[in-house]
Parts: C-alpha cells; structure tokens; sequence
C-alpha cells in the first residue's frame, strides 16, 4: 500500500525548493520562508500554515544551510536522530529549525555534526554546544569533556548538572486519562516508541510509558496487556496496532494514547484495514502535532508541542551559559497543549 508514502519511501530526485513548495501550496515564495522560519510576526490563518509545512514534508524539504557573517560566536548542533528519523517524526526536525533560525538572526554561525564525527568536528573555534535528543550519563561526560557551554534539547539532564530544555508529556497523558474517562471509555491502551543513546544504544523508558503506568494505576484503567512497545515510526504503529488487535480480539481498548503522530499514522491504517471507525470504535490521541496531524482521516487529536519555543528557549540558555559559565544550571519545560480534532470522542 502507497498511503502516506512520504514517511516511507526514500526516493532519489531533484532538492525541492522553497518556490516548488510555494506553487504546490499556492502561496508567495516570502510566505513560505516565513513559515519555514517560524516568523511568528506572519499574519496567515492556521490552515495555510498547516498547508505549507505539510507540503514541505511530503516533498521532503531541506533548507539550506545560509551563509552566515563572520562572528566570534560560532555554536555546534549534535544530531543524535538520523534523516530517517527526521522524515518519520518532525518534532526535533522542526526544533533544530527553530534553533537555526535563532542563531541566525542573532549574527552566531552555525556547524551541524553528528555523534560520528563529533570528535573531530567539535573544537575550540566553537563557543558553545546545543545536544538534540537522547544522551547516555557517559555521552553527556564526553561532551561536556569538551570544556564548552552545552544545552541539551529533548531530555532532562539537570540532574547531571546540564541546562537542558523539555516539553511536558507527563502532563497530558493525565489529560487524555481524564478525557477518555468523561467521555465513558474505561479501557485505554497504549501505544509508544523505544528510544535509546546513539552511541551505547543504553535503552530509555519512554515519559510517556511512565506517566500512563502512573497514572493509569491511579485511575484504575492500567493493564499490562494493553501496552504496546515500538518505535516512533509509521511502520512501527501499524504493527502494533495489527499485534493489538489480533491478541485482544474483541477485547480492544476504545481510547488509545499514540507516542507521535507519526505512529498514529499507521495505527490509522491498521483500523482502517480492520474496518474498526475511528473513534466510534478506537478513539486515538497522540503527541507532537506536527502538519500532518491535519491531513489524516480522521484528523488526529494530538498534544501540541511548542517546538519552536524550544529551540528559541536553547539558544537562549547556550548563550546565558557562555556569559555566565558558572551559574547554575537551568531547565525550560515547556507547557503542552490537548487539540481535540476528530480522531476522539
């Protein structure tokens, strides 16, 4: 099956352009960068926004990295996820734009490297380092062996004595065990991705896992059997939810929480296949609400992630770090925000 094909077929062809994304979307090529840089002085409604940052992801755009003027402030950002990870989930995709277009606008330059090459790529040219995703207690000691300011963006690391920024996921799970719950469905079912370190590949429980086995007990609505265990993948979504459906039958839950849209996609397709409606049968909220949350059918319900708070947010404590070496360190949780659109009672 071809549906929702962005997310899963790595196809040669021509780099897509911010005007092959303003035709296909019907707007100004100035609209686009605009939205593409999370210029939040833009005056557009919500749906040609959500237009254009979906039509971006379906041509898989890459922006190019701009030329920046010579600074003495020049600060390195470590990707931990892969480009197959960015594709399948936007979240850190669209923070590290957020992060870019930041740095920028504050005259620093900006140097990509990845946990590979980050050895040889992070030197004393640089003033400081912003760390995407999820790092080991050792990873976070190698990095900071570097004697540079260093951020982490994706995981709280203060308890390493790191500044870090974090979005609340513990929050809204609560939220959607609440929801379910008013709207009558006893029986909720998880279904969350496995995260591990790039380089030990040391396994990390999900937040969100924590939050429904907490809460869930809390509520009385937590069963073991109803908790499946992937990766935050399409791919991974649709087999987990086929698993689900062929161990418990009948027995299905009615309301399932989804670790990101990107996995809601294929649970989508799963009870689509199994002639199970969405949410007459399952209801389904998932986590992050990037552009395609818009475009499914039904339209996802989701937890809106501030992704671009996030990345203002590391910049800002990287910067008070530089200025200020010694002080101690700080943590950003950004609040989180319950959209119910159709995929939910």
């Amino acid at each position: 099956m071809k549906a929702f094909a962005y997310y899963t077929e790595s196809r040669k062809k021509k780099t897509t352009t911010i005007k092959d994304i303003a035709n296909k979307a019907g707007v100004s090529i100035s609209t686009v960068s605009r939205i593409l840089n999370f210029d939040t002085t833009l005056s557009v409604t919500d749906a040609t926004r959500a237009r254009v940052l979906h039509v971006a992801e379906e041509m898989e755009y890459k922006p190019r990295r701009k030329k920046t003027p010579k600074t003495t402030t020049k600060i390195a950002v470590i990707q931990w996820h892969s480009e197959k990870q960015e594709l399948n989930d936007l979240y850190y995709l669209q923070i590290q734009y957020a992060i870019e277009n930041t740095v920028q606008s504050s005259g620093a330059a900006l140097q990509y490297v990845t946990t590979e090459n980050f050895n040889e790529a992070v030197n004393s040219t640089l003033s400081g380092i912003i760390a995407l995703g999820k790092y080991g207690h050792q990873e976070m000691l190698d990095i900071a062996a570097k004697k540079l300011p260093v951020v982490f963006v994706g995981q709280n690391s203060l308890a390493d004595g790191f500044d870090s920024v974090t979005s609340d996921y513990v929050s809204p799970v609560k939220w959607i065990i609440d929801h379910y719950l008013a709207a009558g469905i006893q029986d909720i079912g998880l279904i969350v991705g496995q995260e591990a370190t790039s380089i030990g590949h040391q396994e990390i429980k999900d937040t969100r896992l924590q939050a429904f086995e907490t809460f869930g007990q809390a509520a009385g609505v937590y069963t073991p059997e109803h908790v499946f265990v992937g990766a935050f993948t399409p791919e991974s979504g649709y087999a987990l939810m086929n698993e689900a459906i062929d161990q418990l039958g009948d027995q299905l839950p009615h309301g399932f929480i989804v670790g990101n849209d990107a996995m809601a996609v294929g649970v989508i397709r799963a009870l689509n296949e199994h002639d199970l409606p969405i949410p007459e049968r399952v209801s389904l909220i998932s986590f992050n609400d990037v552009a395609v949350a818009k475009y499914t059918s039904p339209r996802l319900s989701t937890i809106h992630a501030y992704t671009d708070l996030m990345g203002a947010g590391a910049v800002q404590l990287l910067q008070e770090r530089i200025s200020d070496p010694k002080r101690v360190a700080r943590q950003f949780n950004y609040a989180t925000k319950l959209i119910l659109r159709e995929s939910s009672k």
